[in-house]
């Protein structure tokens, strides 16, 4: 392997360990409201700049390092497959909506996310539990879906900009 091709895999690696550790750090650190926190929209963020496949390993490395602290349990898959279909939806309406374009499409898209990723964990536990699983998951759960819909909102402008920038340099450098 050429040295370049060492960079670049370095930097690539060291992009990824600190961003899974920012966004397991702001994972556990809880603020009053439960299910809010920037993950998601960090997760967005790094979709749209760097691509599906980095932002699928930045959830995957987030969910399973975050769990180290939190706790291992039969959400741990659900809570991985729906940041994958998070990411999947980002990377889905970017290639075909140009999604980093509008601003303001994005703050939508992180919103919904709040939603979808509820939605998903939901669905998948009615996999462990059949339907009414789904049910007792999706009607319990849907006010902190709400709330980490909220939270995107309020989280994805303030964090957007620096973000972006320093995703931007790391990929021109």
């Amino acid at each position: 392997m050429d040295q370049a091709k060492t960079h670049n895999s370095i930097r690539k690696i060291t992009m990824l360990g600190l961003l899974a550790a920012i966004c397991t750090v702001l994972r556990i650190v809880k603020i009053p409201i439960p299910n809010v926190q920037p993950v998601t929209d960090i997760i967005m963020i790094v979709t749209l700049f760097c691509g599906f496949k980095t932002g699928m390993t930045l959830a995957i490395l987030t969910m399973l390092v975050s769990n180290l602290y939190l706790g291992f349990g039969l959400w741990t898959f659900p809570q991985i497959a729906a940041y994958i279909i998070c990411v999947l939806t980002v990377w889905l309406v970017q290639k075909f909506l140009f999604l980093q374009k509008s601003w303001l499409f994005q703050l939508v898209i992180a919103t919904f996310l709040g939603l979808e990723y509820g939605l998903v964990i939901s669905l998948c536990m009615a996999v462990i539990g059949q339907a009414p699983a789904f049910i007792a998951y999706y009607t319990s759960g849907f006010l902190f879906d709400v709330y980490h819909a909220a939270g995107n909102l309020v989280f994805y402008p303030l964090i957007y900009l620096p973000l972006s920038k320093i995703l931007q340099n790391y990929l021109t450098e």
